[in-house]
């Protein structure tokens, strides 16, 4: 199993967003310097104070140029915004002065707002973002190709440079809802999904969703399939228990306030109804119920251990902690925490597992 770090770029009110833009950047240095996997940033819109990270493709650039080892995460890049065109382009120039360290992640965005303000219709979102993905992919493996679709229409362009990966980076969609989840499997994407705000079994819902979407789909023609799952946990750690909540209480109970009422109305607006979202807004305020329900994590490295060790047993490839409204110092102490005692501790229980399993396949 791999681990990564992904942040939004929260701005407190004893800090400034000019600071806070270049302060991401040494979170992902720290994310290498502590030995973890992967760092992102997901593209933010409108959102100040709650995020800064807007351009994902000029910070994350930022970050691979002053790190060697880690995967760069968008988490994730919304083409619904863009021209597929220069997504492709951006993106695949990022893989290129990286040496092909770019896992590559869409969404189709989850605000109202930025939707309007981009005069992108909510409704087309879905079907925007695979067409755009389409277009990425037929630009990152062939030579000069037309393309005549419902939103984008062009003839003869040849993009440059292609990706060092080949034919392409991995392609993962993100989702929140089951129905999210689902059009991810039905396109043989990978799985970017998000514990945030969601029940154990609304965890294995969506998991579920996808994995059975996945068996009967059709991959995007000329991509490769990726049945990676990856998912985003809230997380911080600290020395106490005391001193994890203190630092972060806060903004996740304003997070969960706030990211539930938009996911109910982005749900609305898009489908005409709420049905299928099951979000209930039981946790509003309710930070204590948020770390008994969910997977949550806040506290000490050894609580952190414990929950981790658990959502690993949903089979899950790669877990990426969001971490955020802590001070940059204490974000950056929480990355090493988990770099240094976390992981180590849960890659060494993960090992005894799947040697005691062996053990029991080979005598039965």
């Amino acid at each position: 199993m791999k681990f990564g770090i992904v942040t939004q770029g929260y701005v407190r009110k004893d800090a400034d967003e000019l600071t806070r833009i270049k302060q991401v950047v040494l979170e992902g240095q720290a994310t290498e310097r502590y030995g973890l996997d992967s760092f992102g940033v997901a593209e933010q819109h409108f959102k100040f104070p709650t995020n800064t990270t807007s351009a994902i493709d000029v910070v994350l650039s930022w970050v691979a140029a002053t790190t060697e080892r880690i995967r760069i995460k968008p988490g994730a890049v919304i083409p619904a915004l863009h021209h597929p065109l220069a997504v492709a382009e951006n993106w695949a120039t990022l893989d290129t002065l990286s040496g092909g360290r770019v896992d590559f992640a869409v969404g189709r965005g989850n605000t109202p707002k930025t939707a309007n303000a981009f005069e992108v219709p909510i409704t087309e979102t879905n079907a925007r973002t695979l067409e755009a993905l389409e277009i990425i992919v037929k630009a990152w493996t062939g030579d000069e190709f037309d393309h005549h679709g419902e939103f984008w229409n062009f003839d003869e362009v040849r993009v440059t440079p292609h990706p060092v990966q080949s034919p392409h980076p991995p392609l993962s969609m993100a989702a929140v809802s089951v129905g999210a989840c689902a059009l991810a499997g039905s396109n043989r994407l990978g799985l970017m999904g998000a514990t945030n705000n969601l029940e154990w079994t609304q965890v294995e819902d969506r998991l579920r969703a996808y994995r059975e979407s996945w068996e009967t789909g059709t991959t995007i023609a000329g991509a490769t399939p990726n049945a990676d799952v990856t998912m985003y946990v809230p997380l911080h750690v600290a020395a106490t228990t005391r001193a994890a909540r203190d630092q972060v209480e806060f903004g996740i109970v304003e997070y969960t306030n706030r990211a539930m009422k938009q996911d109910l109305r982005n749900h609305e607006l898009t489908y005409g109804t709420t049905k299928g979202m099951d979000t209930t807004g039981k946790f509003y305020d309710n930070f204590d119920g948020l770390l008994e329900l969910t997977p949550l994590c806040v506290g000490t490295p050894d609580y952190a251990i414990e929950k981790i060790l658990r959502l690993a047993e949903y089979g899950i490839d790669e877990m990426v902690f969001h971490v955020d409204y802590a001070t940059h110092d204490e974000i950056v102490e929480c990355i090493r925490l988990v770099g240094t005692e976390v992981v180590p501790a849960v890659r060494q229980e993960l090992a005894a597992r799947a040697g005691r399993r062996s053990v029991v396949n080979a005598v039965s």
